[in-house]
């Protein structure tokens, strides 16, 4: 058994404290009281650790990543926006030829295929108007 009392649980959730130097809850973000960890000595488990400092390459890579912009060119998006929206006349055009069809044997599968179309076109616009964001 460990020699260490059990840790306390957070008063909104429940749990276990998973990080001792905190001052809330890093499960529910609850903020702990002042006096909450009070008489209890730090648990071995959750001290920190600490980290080898960082190279100087890496340092200097990290911060050019902040400020140098790491952005694709639009030119991917702008062919795929092009595809699609010339996609939409061949597929209305499709869905209507089909419900033509469809109509001269059942009027209700000619409408329902119109429906169908307009939906399908509704998901295609709504799709290429997300991806041109």
């Amino acid at each position: 058994m460990s020699s260490q009392p059990p840790l306390p649980a957070c008063p909104e959730c429940g749990r276990r404290i998973a990080a001792w130097k905190k001052d809330h809850c890093v499960y529910c973000g609850f903020a702990f009281p002042a006096d909450f960890k009070q008489g209890l000595p730090e648990p071995e488990a959750l001290k920190w650790v600490d980290r080898p400092a960082i190279p100087p390459d890496a340092e200097r890579k990290l911060e050019m990543m902040k400020v140098v912009p790491m952005e694709r060119t639009g030119k991917g998006k702008s062919v795929s926006t092009v595809v699609g929206l010339l996609s939409i006349p061949v597929f209305a055009v499709l869905f209507y030829l089909l419900s033509v069809m469809l109509r001269r044997f059942s009027p209700l599968a000619g409408s329902a295929v119109l429906a169908s179309g307009a939906a399908f076109l509704g998901y295609l616009l709504w799709n290429l108007q997300k991806m041109r964001r």
